[in-house]
């Protein structure tokens, strides 16, 4: 019963998390860029192009989806049989578990971005990835650059 409940918890936190949105409104700053500097040029958007945008780990999402997918799997096949019966029933939970997380975390981290390019008022070409559905081809904008990160502020 206690296996099963840790089961319960662990699964609810894992999809709840999957759900969380990053914040898009680019009126939303941290902490730290307050009262830091920040270089704006102008420009001009001149083409736009999907990207995938992944997580930070990139693949290694999918071996902690399978490690984590074989474990849960191997606390749920542990609660059927007895005996040998037992040992394979965990056996087959943990690897069904480590497919099934491994199938998953393929999505998770994982969402759809724009890369935009930028003419500058200066006569160059960026490219920045922001995804922002109020940006458009042909659209005056901001660039702010932080030193680390430029976005994009119509």
């Amino acid at each position: 019963m206690k296996k099963t409940a840790i089961l319960l918890a662990l699964t609810t936190s894992l999809g709840l998390t999957a759900c969380a949105q990053p914040n898009m409104d680019n009126r939303v700053y941290s902490r730290d860029a307050a009262m830091r500097a920040q270089q704006v040029v102008y420009g001009t958007i001149i083409d736009v192009r999907t990207v995938e945008l992944r997580g930070i780990n990139g693949n290694s999402d999918r071996v902690v989806g399978a490690v984590a997918g074989g474990v849960l799997g191997a606390l749920a096949g542990d609660q059927f049989g007895g005996g040998r019966g037992n040992t394979l029933a965990t056996g087959a939970g943990a690897i069904g578990g480590a497919f099934l997380g491994d199938s998953l975390s393929r999505g998770i981290n994982r969402t759809t971005a724009q890369e935009w390019t930028v003419r500058l008022a200066n006569g160059g070409t960026i490219a920045v990835v922001q995804n922002d559905p109020n940006l458009f081809v042909g659209q005056n904008i901001r660039v702010i650059n932080n030193g680390a990160q430029s976005r994009l502020v119509y």
